[in-house]
């Protein structure tokens, strides 16, 4: 089947560039850094050499937050803005990077060396980030139509009590089946823009939609099979780091490098789907 072959093309083409995977994971990690290890720090700060950080491990005691007095909102602000000064530069991040992996998989020949591979990400920044902030845009409205708009409609009909999930299942069948279609059109107009070198974003996206509809049923399937994968691949993740928590010494460290191959797979799995995309016949 064509998109068979087409997945193990693209396969292919995202483990050749293991390199550029490695260099996105190793800032990655530092970006975590620059903010884990200040936390770390006031966190020392507080509990000092007492016992409570152990005692932590076995349940969370509710009295030490008295304790702690301003020292705890003071942690709880600088965590809360370290969360989200680490997923805007992750959007960012991201969306840079990704200038260099579509190019890596459009026009480069052979493997894409370090300096181009930045120049690339730098290039194709700005409509990169365009494209990213219009489909974030489109598929809000999407899900608003097709899951808040139902939400809202039978929970009207049953007096304001929600009647379970059962009368959500088919909306959120329907988002799902969708999501795929707008993935397929953003990675279309990213792989576009890197190919042509144009910055016309709506171009790009114009011809996202037309790659779409001359190949529906190629594109759809090879995109929906990813982005499933994709999910399972998270849900294994959530469930290894709920399951595996660990408490001190070796296991620690296993755990962390556990984590990062977890990581590098992930990004593995996000090349892959560029990949595809970029590499998928059209018409």
């Amino acid at each position: 089947m064509d998109f068979i072959r087409s997945l193990k093309k693209g396969a292919a083409a995202a483990a050749s560039s293991y390199k550029i995977q490695v260099t996105i994971w190793l800032t990655t990690l530092l970006m975590v850094l620059l903010v884990a290890l200040p936390l770390k720090s006031a966190f020392k700060g507080i509990f000092g050499s007492s016992l409570s950080a152990e005692k932590l491990t076995g349940g969370f005691d509710g009295g030490m937050i008295g304790d702690m007095g301003d020292k705890f909102r003071y942690l709880m602000a600088s965590a809360s803005t370290g969360s989200l000064l680490l997923v805007l530069a992750g959007f960012l991040l991201y969306t840079f990077f990704a200038g260099g992996l579509f190019t890596r998989f459009t026009i480069a020949y052979g493997e894409l060396k370090l300096s181009s591979f930045m120049k690339a990400s730098a290039h194709n920044f700005m409509p990169f980030l365009k494209i990213a902030l219009l489909t974030y845009l489109t598929v809000g409205i999407y899900s608003i139509i097709i899951l808040l708009i139902p939400a809202g409609i039978i929970l009207a009909l049953s007096d304001g009590y929600m009647p379970g999930m059962k009368p959500m299942i088919i909306p959120c069948v329907i988002w799902a089946a969708g999501m795929p279609v707008w993935l397929f059109v953003a990675d279309y107009s990213r792989r576009w823009v890197a190919a042509t070198g144009s910055h016309k974003v709506f171009r790009a996206l114009g011809a996202g939609f037309s790659a779409l509809k001359k190949g529906f049923w190629r594109s759809y399937s090879t995109v929906l099979v990813i982005a499933a994968l994709n999910v399972v691949f998270f849900l294994v993740s959530i469930w290894f780091a709920a399951w595996t928590v660990p408490e001190k010494g070796l296991t620690i460290f296993l755990f962390f490098i556990a984590t990062q191959l977890l990581f590098l797979v992930r990004l593995f799995m996000k090349s892959w789907r560029y990949a595809t995309v970029s590499l998928l016949p059209v018409g």
